[in-house]
């Protein structure tokens, strides 16, 4: 009997599966930084791809050639950063800054201006128009274009942030100013009731968060003040 019973506990042992080893959850993969390069020179502009590569960031490159392919690719998709050639055969970098400049996905790209030989005069006139610095070709090396990559991450990022608070501080306008229309409406309710008058007038603004002080006092002047607050009901 005994014998018959460990045979059997030792057969079921032997069917139990393996306990599997714990398996890590596989790195996500890095967001792809897309650049743009508009220069004529196919040559140049192969030399930039190249060397972004050699950055180890992600980057893929796109390159337009003359400035009306510039002007199909900015509506295609959004890039985080925008080499501008300054000597084109349709026109120059800073009329090309100009399109980009319109608006669209990439009305706030970041860009560098770049040229075959350094010019201090197309230097300034390319910091005015908002470029974030401008480049010799032969200045392109793989840690500059490193650290001009990660610039333009940063200033993508401060943009996202500004935009993100203003977007906030117009809804909360919008917000306040629909309470207030609601506030006029209850007012005007509580007036109208058997039971309006300054208690109930009071009671009514203390749920929003309102607390008036003194008798006689103006209603109105409440709402229309910029620096009123406002606590939403929970029912």
């Amino acid at each position: 009997m005994d014998i018959e019973k460990s045979a059997v506990q030792t057969g079921s042992e032997a069917r139990m599966p393996a306990l599997q080893p714990f398996a890590t959850p596989p790195e996500p993969e890095p967001a792809t930084i897309d650049v743009l390069v508009l220069d004529d020179s196919r040559f140049d502009a192969m030399c930039i791809l190249r060397e972004c590569r050699r950055t180890d960031l992600p980057v893929r490159v796109t390159i337009a050639t003359n400035i009306e392919h510039f002007r199909e690719l900015l509506m295609q998709k959004q890039y985080q950063l925008v080499f501008i050639d300054y000597l084109l055969p349709d026109g120059n970098g800073l009329a090309a800054q100009q399109i980009l400049r319109e608006g669209g996905k990439n009305g706030q790209s970041p860009v560098v201006m770049i040229s075959g030989e350094a010019r201090h005069d197309v230097a300034v006139e390319a910091m005015k128009g908002g470029c974030i610095d401008y480049k010799s070709k032969t200045d392109l090396t793989r840690d500059a274009l490193k650290s001009l990559i990660l610039r333009a991450l940063e200033e993508g990022s401060k943009l996202a942030r500004a935009e993100l608070d203003h977007s906030m501080a117009v809804q909360k306008q919008e917000i306040v100013a629909a309470m207030r229309e609601v506030l006029r409406e209850e007012m005007s309710s509580v007036a109208m009731t058997p039971f309006g008058g300054p208690e109930a007038m009071r009671r009514m603004l203390q749920s929003y968060g309102l607390i008036p002080e003194g008798d006689g006092y103006d209603w109105s002047k409440v709402l229309d003040d910029p620096a009123t607050n406002f606590v939403f009901r929970t029912h």
